[in-house]
């Protein structure tokens, strides 16, 4: 709090274990700001969640006190009376006196438009959280120059997770900042984190992930041998199958492949990689390859964007046509693919799923993050989270 309020410091570098609380602090900070200091704060998530939950922290704290809440005006610049007509305001909080809030987001692409109204806005101490996220540095520099100086604040504070090569990482090497940085054993001395669930988080989370949130440290290139899959030597006979299909539009150095995974889980929850493939194949030789699998699938999904969704509607027909009754399904993503690949790390290191390997998708994992494709990766994590159809938004067609 100290780092938020005291006008010396121009430029913050804020960061803690998640779920320490920092966000929830911040959320306090901005207020004080905008009420003591009657000062300009605009807040930029790195993304719209995160944004709201910022909101949420702050319609909280403005009820602690009257004077907190007092001169704040509406839309129609009448001023209210009632703190639970607060509640109506989910972007913007200004007051009488001249104090302003604004919360907005950037996601990993573009700036939003609301983005863009707060840079033209402009603010007398900036707020970026979730800079972790931010890694183009055009986006950062539309944010810097929100800040303004007219009257001896000019301040960016940026707060998030340690994710490398993001402009958060370039911050923390930056002697101009002031940095703030909690450790484990801080939070966990200071009840913030109860050492007896840490276990069972470590246990879910990758490694990288796990110093990136936890051990507030920026994970080094090639630091890890990411995943550490086991082979099996007889496949059971028994097994409820799923299967997935990555088309082939994703980047990769020498060309797109298509990849199609199917995992068989036996009557123990054990998982098995049944078949992959992971090579160049045209849309109707992709289908061919599907329809003359042996296996009686419980579920096959397919992302639905674009062109997949073109795809999915025209090999579900067929499947129907021909009778083979394949349950397709299609799907939403709600994450990136790199970060949806490195949540398998838990589930693959500790033989929750085991590989025939000598194949294109043993390759990827062997080589991975320097894989030359990650199609039949992105394949696996489809028909992984299938499974138990958790983490899917599923499309009706």
């Amino acid at each position: 709090m100290e780092a938020i309020l005291n006008p010396v410091y121009k430029e913050v570098w804020i960061s803690a274990p998640t779920r320490y609380g920092k966000s929830e602090v911040i959320a306090m900070g901005a207020i004080l700001l905008a009420v003591l200091y009657h000062l300009k704060v605009p807040i930029v998530a790195g993304s719209m969640d995160k944004a709201k939950k910022i909101m949420e922290y702050i319609l909280q704290h403005i009820g602690d006190h009257p004077d907190l809440y007092a001169g704040l005006i509406n839309a129609e610049n009448t001023e209210i009376i009632d703190k639970l007509k607060i509640q109506l305001s989910k972007t913007a909080l200004r007051w009488v006196q001249g104090g302003w809030i604004y919360v907005t987001s950037v996601d990993s692409k573009n700036i939003s438009k609301e983005g863009e109204g707060v840079v033209g806005e402009g603010g007398d101490v900036v707020i970026l959280e979730e800079a972790g996220l931010i890694r183009r540095e055009e986006q950062y520099s539309k944010i810097v120059r929100m800040t303004e100086e007219d009257n001896g604040w000019g301040k960016l504070i940026q707060s998030g997770n340690c994710i490398e090569k993001s402009v958060f990482e370039t911050a923390s090497k930056d002697p101009a900042y002031h940095k703030v940085r909690i450790g484990l054993e801080q939070a966990i001395a200071e009840y913030r984190i109860k050492e007896s669930a840490l276990a069972r988080k470590k246990k879910s989370m990758t490694s990288r992930d796990w110093k990136r949130y936890m051990l507030v440290e920026f994970p080094q290139e090639n630091e890890y041998t990411y995943f550490k899959p086991t082979k099996y030597d007889v496949l059971p006979n028994e097994l409820k199958y799923y299967g997935a299909l990555d088309p082939a539009l994703g980047q990769a150095k020498n060309g797109s492949l298509v990849g199609i995974v199917v995992l068989g889980v036996d009557s123990k929850g054990q998982i098995y990689e049944v078949e992959s493939i992971g090579t160049q194949m045209k849309p109707d030789e992709t289908i061919r390859a599907i329809f003359n699998m042996p296996y009686t699938f419980t579920r096959f999904v397919i992302e639905s964007i674009q062109f997949q969704k073109y795809f999915l509607q025209t090999i579900d027909e067929k499947s129907k046509e021909l009778g083979k009754r394949i349950p397709f399904k299609g799907i939403t993503q709600n994450r990136d693919k790199i970060s949806r690949i490195e949540s398998l790390e838990p589930a693959i290191n500790t033989g929750q799923i085991y590989f025939k390997g000598g194949n294109e998708l043993w390759k990827e994992m062997q080589d991975y993050p320097e894989s030359e494709n990650l199609d039949v990766l992105d394949a696996l994590e489809m028909a992984y989270r299938t499974i138990n159809s958790s983490g899917f938004d599923f499309v009706v067609f």
